[in-house]
C-alpha cells in the first residue's frame, strides 16, 4: 500500500482525547448513520466517571448509578496528507467502560459521518501473527497532532494484573495511551497502546520508551462483546438492537436488586 492509503487508514482515525485532568488518544473505528464510535483506554477518560447515588424511577429508591462528563475529542485536519494544520473538536460521551480490560468506548455528539475508520483484525485470525511481524503505533503523544513509530511484534502473552497484554517495540510517548497498535502488512488494527515498559533502579521507575504493552484484539472484541456493543464489527446486530437489549439488562438488573433489598 501507498503513503497516502497509509494515511488514510491509520493517521485520519486517529484522534487526541481531553478529559478534566487527564489526556490521551483514541481511534474511530465505527462511522455510519450519523453515529461515530472511539475507542481508548479506561485510564484515559477515567477522571469523567463518578459513581454516585441517583433515584431511581424504576424501583423508587436510590441506588449506584454512572455519572459521566462530556469528553472532548479532537479530530485532525491535514494538508498535503502529512502536515497536521488544526481540526475540528467535537464533544463525546461514554457509552461503555471497562476498568479492569481499561478500555472505553466514546461516542461523539454530531451526526456527521467520517469516511476514515480504523479496521479491526479480523476475530478468530489471532493465531496467525507472529514474533518478528512489523507494526505501527499511532497516537496523539504529549498533548500533539499523531505521531507514527514502527516495531514488531516482540512477545504475546505478557501477563499484567492477570489480563494479557502484547509487547511491541515501536516507540511510545505519554499521550498514546488509547491510540492503536496496527499490523504493518494491512493497516488492520492489532491493539490498543495501554502502557510503557518501566526499569526499576532503586527507588524509582525509568520508562523503556522503545517497548510498550498493548491491549490485544482478542480483548476488544470481548469488550465489545460484553458491553453489547458488537454492531460495531458484526452486521448482524444493529445499534438500535444493541442498545435496546443493554436498555433490558438495566432494567432487569435494577428490578432483581429491587427484590433483594425489600
Amino acid at each position: 500500500m501507498n503513503l497516502e492509503e497509509r494515511h488514510k487508514r491509520i493517521a485520519l482515525p486517529c484522534v487526541r482525547i481531553r478529559a478534566k485532568r487527564a489526556g490521551g488518544s483514541g481511534t474511530i473505528i465505527y462511522s455510519r448513520e450519523g453515529s461515530t464510535y472511539v475507542l481508548t483506554n479506561h485510564h484515559v477518560v477515567a477522571d469523567c466517571i463518578t459513581i454516585e447515588n441517583r433515584w431511581s424511577t424504576l424501583i423508587k429508591k436510590e441506588r449506584k448509578m454512572d455519572v459521566f462528563e462530556i469528553v472532548d475529542t479532537h479530530l485532525f485536519g491535514y494538508r498535503y496528507e502529512s502536515r497536521a494544520i488544526g481540526g475540528t473538536t467535537i464533544q463525546s460521551d461514554i457509552m461503555a467502560y471497562d476498568p479492569q480490560e481499561d478500555l472505553a468506548l466514546l461516542k461523539l455528539r454530531t451526526d456527521e459521518v467520517f469516511p476514515a475508520v480504523a479496521k479491526l483484525y479480523p476475530r478468530g485470525k489471532e493465531s496467525d501473527l507472529r514474533i518478528g511481524m512489523k507494526v505501527i503505533t499511532v497516537g496523539a503523544g504529549l498533548g500533539a497532532a499523531p505521531v507514527q513509530t514502527e516495531g514488531i511484534l516482540s512477545q504475546f502473552g505478557q501477563e499484567i494484573d492477570r489480563r494479557e497484554y502484547w509487547l511491541n517495540t515501536a516507540p511510545s510517548i505519554f499521550g498514546n495511551s488509547g491510540g492503536a497498535m496496527f499490523l504493518k502488512e494491512t493497516y488492520e488494527l492489532l491493539g490498543v497502546p495501554a502502557r510503557i515498559a518501566v526499569s526499576m533502579s532503586g527507588f524509582s521507575a525509568d520508562p523503556i520508551t522503545h517497548l510498550s504493552f498493548a491491549i490485544p484484539i482478542t480483548r476488544i472484541y470481548n469488550f465489545l462483546e460484553e458491553q453489547k456493543f458488537r454492531f460495531v464489527y458484526d452486521d448482524e446486530y444493529t445499534e438500535k438492537g444493541e442498545a435496546d437489549l443493554r436498555e433490558e439488562i438495566r432494567t432487569r438488573e435494577e428490578k432483581k436488586q429491587a427484590e433483594a433489598d425489600s
